[in-house]
């Protein structure tokens, strides 16, 4: 989890990502959120899958559900944002 005091982004790390991933992360953001809503956090969260090996077509999927993705680069990472806006729970 990655925060700031009024954003948090909650970080899925797999070796290979799978759609499958994918749609457990995004029932676990639900699932924050309603806790967050419970007990009176009012922070907008936002998701992100972190992968070392991209299978571009689940890549995809995460970018069209609203999550970033977080892969190596080199000595580097890439964060690539969603293709519209990032959702927000």
């Amino acid at each position: 989890m990655l925060e700031n005091g009024t954003q948090a982004v909650a970080v899925e790390v797999k070796t290979k990502l799978r759609k499958a991933d994918i749609d457990d992360h995004l029932v676990r953001m639900e699932k924050i959120r309603k806790h967050a809503d419970e007990h009176g956090d009012k922070r907008r969260f936002m998701g992100a899958m972190a992968t070392f090996i991209t299978d571009e077509t689940a890549k995809n999927y995460a970018l069209k559900k609203g999550l970033f993705v977080i892969e190596p680069s080199g000595e580097d990472v890439k964060v690539t944002k969603p293709e519209a806006e990032p959702r927000i729970w």
